[in-house]
């Protein structure tokens, strides 16, 4: 079984390099790699352009570099998109142009994807972080450990859900994708990865999930959509109703989970709001939030009734959207006061060092002149 490997890119002159030596390593004779460039405005066409030039891929492998010349509106979906219309290969496999694939991971995890002909199948990969330069395991890790053989589709979709979204985390099966027209929304909003994984899910018939790592993937790093705080984190909102829209109406089990989903999710991003966002953010989530009925809602309290985010999602929830927003501006006002505090404090240690120093200097230069002044 085939398969095309799509590298999407956006300046990332430092990492493209050892992004595409990591996916020549495992391209096989009748793979394709697609590249496509979201309008790079720093060295990133030119380093994917001599790493061509020089013929990284084996003997066989297809090349189909695409260079947009200017930057698209949102996040990586017209560009996977684009991607996905000159794939031709038996299977879709994504890798961020910052990330790097895990060579004896992903070759294990294509053996047995092949193997086994599902539509879609999830694998696991590592977090790196750029700022301890440390790998970790990803938020989702855990759902592995609880997996369970499923009796039934719709508990194997249930299973796929709540892992994160991410698409390079999976083989996609190319003609599954192209009979259920399934395409990233676009748009100028970001995070567009999770209503596609939705869509995904609930078109698939046949779901795998493989515990291998395949791919480590870069957080923390400068100009990432992961590092975002402000208004755009309001998508998020917009996608929860596209994924309602997606939901068959009996099963009331899809409902509660799409709630978990954005209540997962609004408790990653309520930690770091900036002020700017307070109020627009609030005002969408009370909007979402109140599209889940009371009885679904009270389900879901069963999952986040002691979780930090669930008096938050309560609160606007009923509308309390000022109230809300007041409790946040305190808590940064708080938070911006205790750093303030701990900066003086820190400023006083030196001061006082530095003061220390400053004595301890001149007690020895005039010992030194006493020294030099007494008699011999």
């Amino acid at each position: 079984m085939t398969v095309s490997f799509i590298v999407t890119s956006h300046n990332v002159a430092p990492y493209i390099a050892r992004c595409l030596d990591s996916v020549a390593a495992v391209a096989q004779a009748g793979d394709q790699l697609v590249l496509v460039d979201d309008g790079s405005d720093d060295d990133t066409v030119r380093i994917v352009q001599d790493r061509l030039a020089r013929g990284i891929v084996a003997p066989g492998v297809g090349v189909t570099p695409v260079f947009l010349g200017a930057n698209t509106i949102g996040g990586v979906g017209i560009g996977a998109n684009i991607g996905m219309d000159h794939a031709d290969r038996d299977t879709i496999f994504f890798v961020d142009g910052d990330d790097w694939i895990d060579g004896a991971g992903f070759r294990r995890a294509r053996a047995q994807w092949q193997a086994a002909g599902d539509d879609i199948a999830l694998t696991n990969y590592l977090e790196f972080d750029m700022a301890t330069q440390t790998a970790r395991h990803p938020a989702d890790f855990d759902l592995w450990a609880r997996l369970e053989p499923a009796r039934d589709l719709t508990e194997r979709r249930l299973q796929a859900l709540p892992f994160i979204a991410v698409p390079w985390r999976k083989f996609y099966r190319r003609d599954f994708l192209r009979r259920h027209a399934l395409r990233f929304p676009e748009g100028d909003f970001f995070f567009e990865d999770n209503p596609f994984h939705w869509q995904v899910c609930l078109a698939a018939e046949r779901i795998g999930f493989i515990d291998v790592i395949t791919s480590h993937h870069r957080v923390n790093r400068p100009q990432q959509t992961m590092a975002s705080t402000g208004t755009e984190l309001v998508a998020f909102f917009t996608h929860f109703d596209t994924i309602l829209h997606m939901l068959p109406r009996r099963d009331r089990r899809f409902r509660r989970a799409a709630g978990e989903w954005l209540l997962t999710n609004m408790a990653w991003h309520v930690r770091r709001l900036a002020r700017a966002a307070h109020y627009p953010y609030a005002r969408a989530a009370a909007q979402a939030l109140a599209r889940i009925d009371d009885k679904t809602w009270a389900q879901i309290g069963t999952s986040f009734g002691t979780a930090p985010v669930w008096p938050v999602a309560q609160r606007l929830r009923q509308g309390d959207v000022w109230e809300q927003v007041d409790a946040w501006d305190r808590a940064l006002l708080h938070d911006e006061l205790a750093a303030l505090r701990d900066r003086l404090t820190r400023l006083e240690t030196d001061s006082g060092d530095t003061r220390d120093r400053v004595r301890a200097l001149a007690l020895t230069r005039s010992f030194e002149a006493l020294q030099r002044a007494a008699p011999r």
